[in-house]
């Protein structure tokens, strides 16, 4: 290359290069927010709540969008300072403010809540004039560093704080909610004296084990608590919100989930409404190919043997049923392998006495799913 042609190419690429930072910048302007996850339809509506357009993972929120989540759906969004805030189902959101500036590092967030509920996990906010505001109809609360939850129903609005601490106003009067408080205000209550949260409720984690194959997560009941609040993250980059229900129960049925890895969030709601301190335990799904469900074990009385019936698992090529006199299964009485997927019941020679059944699918490449759960029953005679 000569030297004329090599000063053409360089200046070219200089140009390339200058045009491309140009671009970047344009594009970026004025964008301070990205949904990094969502599961479910979340939409970007205008402020009468018209559909404007279908929205994915990967959408630049701009200030003055309005978001808003469907039944069954939830949208993570991650800020410019680090940030993340989960905005539920059934919820409604402005993007009041969003600002940053590159050589101060100072950044302005201001979400305006309409409905729904929006939990935020906030970065420190060292830097001088930068702020994180969750505004309601009714309150207005601010942080520089913490964990916090704002639910609105109706004219209500529910805020409190897991961790570090936030002041909260409602135009007349402001509090400072440390960790482990809330506040609620409505047309008849208005922004008082802090409540104090429920502590989280227990999970068996032996439950979470992916040995055996669990339909469902159960927890201790506690003292207070009116119901519960479920929520079940998949783990990635970026947890992504999947399951977020209220129960009445101590028990959640799991039998949808894929294999893979999870995160369970439960909280104990109080008689305000209030939600307590969370448990949040991970845990690994590896649940196919499914066991098959044991249905019954009673005596034949033609043969006196005991007979076997269960429900078919559609992923199995073939079956692996044991049986033993112990609920741990360290002894294994019988065990039967290679059982056709085609069957749905066997007879077994079995004495009198307490036994346990468990079974398990082996899939058509020899991939053996979990035990189903462990199904006790007694042969009174022979």
């Amino acid at each position: 290359m000569n030297r004329k042609n090599y000063i053409i190419f360089s200046a070219f690429l200089i140009l390339c290069i200058i045009g491309f930072i140009y671009y970047k910048f344009e594009y970026s302007k004025g964008i301070f927010a990205q949904i990094v996850s969502k599961v479910g339809e979340v939409n970007l509506v205008d402020e009468n709540g018209e559909l404007l357009k279908k929205i994915e993972s990967g959408h630049k929120i701009k200030t003055g969008e309005f978001l808003e989540t469907k039944d069954n759906s939830s949208a993570t969004i991650k800020f410019v300072d680090n940030s993340i805030a989960i905005i539920s189902e059934k919820s409604l959101v402005e993007m009041k403010k969003l600002e940053y500036d590159e050589a101060s590092k100072q950044s302005v967030t201001n979400l305006l809540l309409l409905k729904g509920k929006v939990e935020s996990t906030v970065t420190n906010q060292d830097t001088f004039g930068s702020e994180y505001k969750v505004i309601t109809p009714t309150l207005q609360l601010a942080v520089r560093g913490t964990i916090f939850n704002v639910t609105v129903e109706g004219n209500e609005s529910r805020a409190f704080v897991t961790e570090g601490k936030i002041e909260a106003s409602d135009g007349n009067k402001s509090i400072t909610l440390n960790a482990g408080y809330g506040v609620v205000v409505n047309d008849k209550i208005k922004l008082d004296s802090p409540i104090k949260l429920l502590n989280k409720p227990t999970v068996d984690l032996n439950e979470l084990s992916i040995k055996y194959y669990k339909k469902y997560i159960s927890w201790k009941e506690l003292e207070n608590a009116v119901k519960y609040h479920v929520q079940i993250y998949s783990s990635s980059e970026y947890n992504t919100l999947i399951h977020d229900k209220y129960v009445s129960g101590t028990e959640l049925s799991i039998d949808d989930l894929k294999d893979g890895k999870y995160k369970i969030s439960i909280q104990a709601v109080d008689k305000h409404g209030l939600e307590g301190f969370k448990i949040e335990e991970n845990f690994d799904v590896k649940s196919n190919p499914l066991p098959p469900k044991v249905k019954s074990a009673k005596i034949d009385e033609q043969t006196k043997m005991v007979l076997f019936n269960w429900e078919k698992s559609k992923e199995a090529n073939n079956y692996i049923l044991e049986v033993s006199r112990r609920r741990s299964f360290d002894n294994v009485l019988i065990r039967v392998t290679n059982l056709k997927s085609s069957l749905d019941s066997m007879s077994l020679p079995l004495q009198k006495g307490n036994y346990f059944i468990r079974m398990s699918s082996v899939d058509e490449v020899g991939i053996r799913g979990p035990y189903s759960q462990m199904y006790p029953f007694k042969v009174e005679k022979r």
